[in-house]
C-alpha cells in the first residue's frame, strides 16, 4: 500500500480529453527523434517491421509531440523496397548492397519530416473517440530535400495504410457529424493518446 499526500485543486478536475497535450502539431517540417520502438511482423505478409514512436525534437511549443512511423523490411526487387531504403536513409542509414543492423540502432536517431494532421477513430469500452494526430507525409534526405525556407509545402497527402487512419463515418446514433461537433452546444471533442 502506498500513501499519497499533497494538495488538490477541485476547480482543475477534468474527465480527461480535450487537453492541449494531445493536440497535434500544425502541418509543417520538423525534426523528429525516435523515443521508443517496437519490433514485430506485418499481419498480411509476416515481414519484419519496426514501429517507431517519435517525438518532435525542435525547440518550441511542439517539442515532444508524438508521431508514429512503421518501417517494413521489403526484399530487394519487391514493391515497396525503395520506400524502405528511403525511410532508413532519412534516419541516417544509407543502404546500398548487403546490410545487417540491429533495430536498437533506431533509438535516438533523428530525421527531418513533413508532418500532416489527420483524424483517427478509436472505440474504447464502447465509447468512440475522435483523435487528431500527426502522421509522416514525407521524410527528407539529400536526394529528396525539404522545401527551402519560404517555399510552399507540397499539397497535403493522405496517411498511408500503416499510419493513423482517417475517422470512419460513425453511425448516426453513435456520433454527431464533424460540423455539429464544433458547435458550442455539442459535447467537447475527446482526445486520448492514440496508442
Amino acid at each position: 500500500m502506498a500513501k499519497w499526500g499533497g494538495q488538490a485543486d477541485a476547480s482543475a478536475e477534468s474527465a480527461g480529453g480535450g487537453g492541449g497535450n494531445f493536440q497535434p502539431a500544425p502541418r509543417g517540417v520538423y525534426t523528429i527523434q525516435v523515443a521508443d520502438f517496437k519490433d514485430g511482423t506485418t499481419k498480411e505478409s509476416g515481414r519484419n517491421k519496426v514501429d517507431l514512436e517519435c517525438e518532435i525534437a525542435d525547440e518550441g511549443e511542439n517539442l515532444g509531440k508524438k508521431v508514429w512511423l512503421t518501417i517494413t523490411q521489403i526484399p530487394k526487387g519487391e514493391k515497396g523496397h525503395g520506400i524502405m531504403v528511403h525511410q532508413l536513409h532519412a534516419f541516417g542509414l544509407a543502404l546500398d548492397g548487403d546490410y545487417e543492423f540491429d533495430t536498437n540502432w533506431f533509438q535516438g536517431q533523428r530525421a527531418r519530416a513533413l508532418l500532416g494532421v489527420t483524424t483517427r477513430e478509436k472505440v474504447k469500452e464502447g465509447r468512440t473517440y475522435i483523435n487528431e494526430v500527426n502522421f509522416v507525409e514525407e521524410l527528407y534526405t539529400e536526394n529528396h530535400p525539404e522545401p527551402e525556407a519560404g517555399e510552399d509545402l507540397p499539397p497535403p497527402r493522405e496517411p498511408r495504410k500503416h499510419a493513423a487512419q482517417p475517422a470512419k463515418a460513425a453511425p448516426k446514433a453513435a456520433a454527431q457529424p464533424p460540423a455539429a461537433a464544433s458547435s458550442a452546444k455539442s459535447a467537447p471533442k475527446q482526445y486520448e493518446v492514440p496508442f
